[in-house]
């Protein structure tokens, strides 16, 4: 990441031509100039193969929820419609500030998206009003929904009528709808190792939404997203819920700037089982809401369920300034193991809740047992 260049500034410059002279290219919509940019707003339903392309002096628009095909199923193999999302180095995605609706790019199970910018020319997802001179500043948050990503990959929390799933994630039936939406938008499979494409040098900036209290989508929301998903270099700049939660899935992370969240900066919960590494976590100057952490984890009260959630974390800075309990809390239903990590914080540096099934048996505490997918307490090296 440049740090010459504030979080607050667009990547590119303003166009050395007329606005005019930049047409929108073909299957957007031309919605005019705003302060020197030609604004393209993209198709609301994305299928087959569809490139961004860099275009000097526009910015492209989402104007309500776009979707980059439609939901193939848990196994990619029911109805359903592929698309391939390819995004161009420097291009710059804004919300429609206008828009009375929740503005976000949702890519369904089955198809994928290819943003990957370079450090010189990162790609970026912000808000409409980041393009007005002052539209936006350090206190900017919650002005879209962000970047949702659904995969087929397990989960461990099975909507009514689905699954149950197992150790191994092999139901074919278990799935689940991602939070944010009053319409269903389901995650989930047996693939392991599937791909939702990849994002490298992205930035995502001022998002997150509330549909309900705990019904939020983040700046990027990953629901049952494989292993086979590439993403490093991201950058989430104060989303109004969490920087990135994951829902169940395979999905490992490296090379990641949280800045800014105002819930959690990392939340993992439905049987996320992976690693990540070289991790810069700060949350907002002067703290956030009280029950904000620098990571959040656990199973919902699920802790019985499989596949059990398993994160390998290393390689982690965290400027914890909540008012919250702790800056990471570890509850119920997870293993997990913190690598060559530092926490400056004002308060307890973990909370850990028991969530206990029985008085016997503490559930985030407990030994190891491998007949309930169980690795033992939380484990610390060079923390």
């Amino acid at each position: 990441f440049n740090s010459a260049r504030a979080c607050t500034d667009l990547p590119m410059a303003k166009p050395t031509t007329t606005p005019a002279a930049s047409a929108c290219p073909t299957q957007t919509t031309d919605a005019g100039v705003v302060n020197d940019f030609r604004i393209c707003t993209l198709p609301n339903q994305i299928n087959g193969n569809y490139t961004i392309p860099y275009v000097a002096g526009v910015i492209y628009r989402l104007s309500g929820l776009v979707q980059v095909g439609t939901d193939m199923g848990t196994t990619g193999q029911l109805s359903g419609t592929r698309g391939d999302l390819t995004i161009q180095p420097g291009v710059v995605i804004a919300s429609d500030s206008d828009n009375p609706n929740n503005d976000a790019l949702l890519v369904n199970r089955g198809s994928q998206i290819h943003a990957v910018g370079t450090k010189d020319r990162p790609i970026i997802f912000t808000a409409g009003q980041n393009i007005s001179t002052n539209g936006v500043n350090a206190a900017s948050q919650g002005l879209w929904g962000g970047v949702i990503l659904l995969g087929q990959a397990p989960t461990a929390v099975c909507a009514s009528g689905t699954g149950p799933n197992n150790a191994d994630g092999s139901s074919t039936t278990c799935e689940n709808a991602i939070e944010g939406f009053a319409d269903p938008h389901n995650y989930g499979g047996p693939d392991a190792s599937d791909s939702s494409g990849e994002m490298r040098y992205v930035q995502i900036n001022y998002s997150g939404i509330a549909i309900a209290p705990g019904n939020e989508l983040q700046s990027l929301t990953v629901g049952g997203v494989g292993s086979g998903t590439k993403i490093d270099h991201l950058q989430t700049y104060n989303s109004s819920d969490d920087g990135i939660e994951f829902f169940g899935g395979r999905l490992n992370l490296k090379y990641l700037a949280l800045i800014g969240a105002d819930d959690d900066s990392l939340d993992t919960d439905n049987g996320w089982r992976g690693m990540i590494q070289y991790v810069v976590i700060a949350q907002k100057p002067g703290g956030s809401t009280d029950d904000s952490f620098a990571f959040e984890i656990d199973s919902n009260g699920n802790e019985a369920l499989l596949p059990r959630q398993y994160g390998q974390v290393a390689n982690v800075t965290v400027i914890h300034t909540s008012p919250s309990p702790a800056a990471l809390r570890i509850r119920g239903g997870a293993d997990y193991h913190f690598y060559n990590m530092v926490v400056d914080t004002n308060v307890p540096c973990v909370n850990m809740i028991a969530r206990e099934n029985s008085q016997t048996d503490r559930t985030t505490v407990r030994p190891a047992n491998p007949s309930l997918q169980d690795l033992g307490p939380p484990m610390f090296s060079s923390v």
